[in-house]
């Protein structure tokens, strides 16, 4: 049975117990990670039908999940949590894929973001697991939980407009550096976000427009009135800081524009094999 969506923050939210057990040894990622590095190509994409074939270690990451017990879970390390659930997160989008497939959209799959998805961890009292959906991870554990928006540049959907699916398991003592590189990197990619200074042109990725409240915490401090929505400033106030164009950076504090979004694209982000070389296997 799913978790109502508040106990999942009292569940992880307050520290553990003197008593609790530590995670000594890092979360062993490797299944996943083998999974991704054999089935996702360089831009992010997903050979679904493959995979579907070979969802072995896939299924084992799933079931290892399961088994940390809860009362050690809420005594990990932050970056070791927020490892887990990034990594949960993304392999339960592809579970539900392959769960469903063949589909071209992700909105072909009735229900997906409430659907049970990935059991994470057992319960502290009764020891069963516990059943999380992606909107439990996402909104839940992640979003509330850490509040850093650079966890949604790690969060890939499943559609071709969400953010790339990276090749390797995020982990607990690197994940920092993980979060900062994809965010960066989403920042800069001209195919989500066109800044275009000549044209007095701004058109961002619509995950900014869902999820501009996100970008208060951290980007929301303005010296003066701002000029647009505070959660649209914050975002413009983001993309100053990661933007590697300096020209673009200038043209975004002179203001002469105004910000639109992307229609978001819920079309599969599926790899055909032959399409665009071979991924290779590991």
């Amino acid at each position: 049975m799913l978790v109502p969506l508040f106990v999942l923050f009292l569940l992880f939210s307050f520290p553990a117990s003197a008593h609790a057990e530590k995670a000594l040894v890092p979360f062993d990622h490797s299944e996943w990670d083998q999974f991704l590095k054999r089935f996702v190509n360089e831009k992010g994409e997903v050979q679904y039908r493959s995979a579907l074939k070979e969802r072995q270690s896939l299924d084992a990451y799933l079931e290892k999940l399961k088994s940390i017990p809860g009362k050690a879970l809420r005594g990990w390390p932050r970056e070791e949590r927020l490892a887990l659930f990034i990594n949960a997160y993304n392999a339960g989008v592809i579970k539900l894929v392959l769960d469903h497939y063949p589909i071209r959209n992700m909105l072909d799959i009735p229900g997906v973001w409430e659907l049970p998805a990935v059991s994470i961890g057992t319960h502290i009292r009764s020891g069963s697991p516990v059943l999380y959906s992606l909107n439990q991870i996402q909104a839940g554990l992640l979003r509330k939980g850490f509040r850093d928006e650079k966890i949604l540049f790690a969060l890939s959907s499943g559609a071709k407009a969400s953010p790339p699916l990276q090749r390797e398991a995020y982990e607990g003592a690197k994940v920092e550096g993980q979060l900062y590189v994809v965010t960066r990197r989403f920042a800069n990619d001209e195919t989500r976000n066109r800044i275009e200074p000549e044209r007095e042109k701004v058109v961002l990725s619509r995950l900014f427009k869902w999820y501009g409240n996100d970008f208060l915490l951290n980007w929301g401090d303005f010296p003066e009135e701002p000029k647009w929505d505070p959660q649209e400033m914050a975002v413009l106030s983001f993309f100053a800081h990661y933007l590697e164009d300096t020209k673009k950076v200038e043209f975004l504090q002179d203001g002469k524009y105004k910000v639109k979004y992307e229609v978001f694209d819920w079309r599969l982000n599926e790899w055909v094999e032959g399409a665009a070389g071979r991924v290779e296997k590991s």
